[in-house]
């Protein structure tokens, strides 16, 4: 992988956290908005989830292997719930396309991000 798609899986892997973390954002607010508070416990672990997603992302933006590793992570923990749930109950989960892509954008960010590193690295040594 060169610098360019390097850099190309990074940026597709920040922005699909960053959207993922505004939609729970927005699904949360809207939540509480029309339910009168909701449960505490569920609106605290969405709200949590979402700082989580926020933090990973720009630490992927920052071009952070660690980050891009751990949102990768967070969403195949994501999909692998889903798939158990599915199993589980013989009912399709919702949103599990689309985290199946989240997925793999931010398991190719990681791949990215080892690359990008990788590739900067040989450049400094060449000069």
């Amino acid at each position: 992988m060169n610098l360019k798609s390097a850099e190309s899986a990074i940026n597709g892997a920040w922005l699909t956290g960053f959207v993922i973390g505004a939609l729970t954002l927005i699904q949360t607010g809207v939540l509480v908005f029309f339910s009168g508070g909701g449960q505490l416990k569920v609106t605290v672990a969405a709200f949590v989830s979402v700082v989580i997603l926020f933090t990973l992302s720009y630490g992927v933006l920052r071009r952070n292997r660690v980050c891009a590793v751990l949102l990768a992570v967070y969403f195949v923990l994501q999909v692998a719930g889903m798939a158990a749930s599915w199993i589980r109950s013989g009912t399709t989960p919702v949103g599990v396309l689309l985290y199946f892509l989240a997925m793999s954008l931010c398991l190719n960010g990681a791949r990215g991000a080892f690359a990008y590193h990788r590739g900067s690295q040989l450049k400094a040594e060449s000069l």
